[in-house]
């Protein structure tokens, strides 16, 4: 018999109710159906009073669930059209003697998953069923790489907190933090997006859960230069309010408050429907060892600057950053922070959450930070007259090459200390070459070396939109250069010289170093100390660690 045969017959003895007596007797009772919608994923929730027994059965035509010894809550429909990615409708109907199936009608395409959630908090037993798109799955992952790999701008990946069956915090009247912290969210991405060299993303822009790990998993595939992770607090104490930062700490908890707050947090997988979620700290562990140490620190740099503009928009809970192991914040590569906006416990706070005003300013406030922390990438531009030996990668074309601006070329020509695109051409008697540094501009240059504007751009036959590139030769007329400045403006610098460095001392990395805060320290460059030390751009730096420095 077909499966939509064995369909009518059941619902036929559904409406009429036979089997009736046996059912009265059932232990378990299907409570609701809910459903939430993801763009690459349809999630079917079936609430039950109990803990039950169920198979699962599929075909072509979608899956059934079978749960035993359960009975149907009267105001749940026989049928429930859905029209949603991945699936068309939901049936509801009885399995003789004394169980129910729900039955879904599920393209061949998709891929489903059904496992079950155990009570917690104010959600009942459930078994959820995740219909999955694959091909929305890979496309979704290919366009966040392809942003990645071409990325121009400042990649900022905001996540708002909770969703779909994990509400957050709850209001008294009624205000959900996962709707309050979607908007600041969405506020937030509109400021930065129209910002020049910005660009922000959205783990999720709608009401669905998104497990930690897909969080996590959203903001390396972007390649993210920052992760922020928004939400709103609550406490049993409704007068506590405030807004506040964390970062994450590899160890305990920097207040019992802080550690509470990361308890809870951390059961948003639980809570929110993620199979296994209890022991997902076990199955997917992270060592904490790898963490970098300068990454922990920007963090705490950024969390800084982000109390300073969110003491303008709401008062402060903590005035410093506060730390804790929040699961969500465990990327070593990106600098990440959980921001409590305000408390929607605090009836005046739930108040100002619930204004639009309010979530404005909160987001104007982080947008701030943001700039402040990570100023936009410079631009670069081609040379007006380009050396014949630069080299021009194979599959390019000529536009392709000169106008590339890569955050990675730039950075590899920072760390040699050369120029990106060569030598130039050699400068006329009573000129001089000027290499172009990280910052530099052509009002900047003209004032260092004594001229104007217009005659850089003459002598150079530049145009004033050309855009600058570090590592450029310009030709500057009559300048005078000290000679440090001429050994800068050659491939070696003085730093590099065996007499700089045959005396050596050796430091210790203390808790707060980076490489460029202990070079600026004592008077040398992180090229010198990544040479000295033998390490390599993306290695981390430990604390406790031995540096050996160039002798003064």
């Amino acid at each position: 018999m077909a499966r939509a045969e064995k369909i009518f017959w059941a619902m036929f003895i559904w409406i009429f109710g036979f089997g009736g007596p046996s059912f009265a007797l059932a232990e378990n009772q299907i409570l609701n159906i809910r459903h939430w919608v993801a763009p690459d994923h349809t999630r079917v929730v079936i609430d039950a009073s109990e803990d039950c027994t169920f198979t699962v059965e599929k075909d072509r035509q979608g899956i059934a669930v079978d749960l035993e010894n359960t009975t149907v809550a009267s105001h749940i429909p026989a049928l429930i059209p859905l029209n949603k990615p991945g699936v068309t409708q939901v049936a509801v109907f009885p399995v003789p003697p004394s169980g129910v199936r729900v039955s879904l009608s599920i393209p061949t395409q998709a891929q489903t998953t059904v496992f079950k959630l155990r009570k917690i908090q104010d959600q009942p037993f459930r078994i959820v069923v995740d219909i999955v798109l694959p091909e929305v799955v890979r496309q979704e992952s290919e366009a966040r790489e392809r942003v990645k790999i071409t990325r121009k701008d400042r990649i900022v990946v905001i996540d708002p907190g909770h969703g779909g069956d994990a509400p957050g915090a709850v209001g008294r009247r009624g205000t959900l933090e996962k709707d309050v912290v979607l908007s600041i969210a969405r506020k937030l991405r509109e400021i930065l997006n129209g910002r020049e060299g910005y660009r922000a993303f959205l783990t999720r822009d709608d009401d669905y859960y998104v497990s930690f790990n897909k969080r996590v998993q959203i903001a390396r595939e972007y390649g993210a230069h920052l992760f922020v992770s928004v939400h709103a607090d609550a406490a049993r104490n409704r007068q506590v309010g405030g807004s506040s930062v964390y970062s994450l700490s590899t160890g305990g908890a920097s207040s019992e408050a802080a550690r509470i707050l990361a308890q809870d947090e951390n059961l948003a997988d639980i809570v929110g429907g993620v199979p296994n979620g209890e022991g997902s700290d076990d199955s997917n562990p992270i060592i904490l060892d790898m963490f970098q140490n300068h990454t922990l620190n920007q963090s705490k740099t950024f969390g800084n600057a982000l109390l300073k503009h969110l003491e303008g928009a709401n008062p402060l809970k903590f005035t410093t950053v506060q730390e804790a192991p929040f699961r969500v914040l465990k990327l070593p590569e990106i600098p990440s922070v959980l921001i409590e906006t305000a408390y929607i416990s605090n009836e005046k706070e739930e108040r100002l959450l619930r204004s639009d005003a309010f979530r404005s300013r909160i987001a104007a406030a982080i947008a701030k930070a943001v700039v402040e922390f990570i100023p936009p990438l410079p631009l670069y531009a081609e040379l007006v007259s380009e050396p014949k030996t630069a080299p021009k990668p194979s599959g390019r074309s000529d536009d392709d090459f000169k106008e590339r601006r890569t955050e990675e070329t730039v950075g590899a020509a920072d760390r040699a200390g050369t120029a990106i695109t060569g030598k130039g051409t050699s400068p006329r008697e009573g000129e001089v070459r000027y290499r172009v540094r990280k910052g530099d501009t052509l009002g900047k240059i003209a004032v260092r070396h004594g001229t104007a504007i217009g005659a850089l751009l003459k002598l150079n036959d530049m145009k004033l939109a050309d855009r600058l590139l570090a590592g450029r030769f310009l030709k500057v007329p009559g300048a005078k250069t000290t000679k440090k400045e001429e050994a800068e403006n050659q491939p070696g610098k003085l730093e590099d010289s065996p007499a700089a460095i045959s005396k050596k001392i050796v430091y210790r990395v203390k808790r707060g170093d980076t490489l460029s805060a202990i070079a600026v320290k004592h008077g040398t460059t992180t090229r010198v100390l990544m040479k000295l030390n033998d390490l390599k751009h993306p290695d981390p730096l430990y604390i406790g660690r031995k540096l050996v420095l160039p002798g003064t």
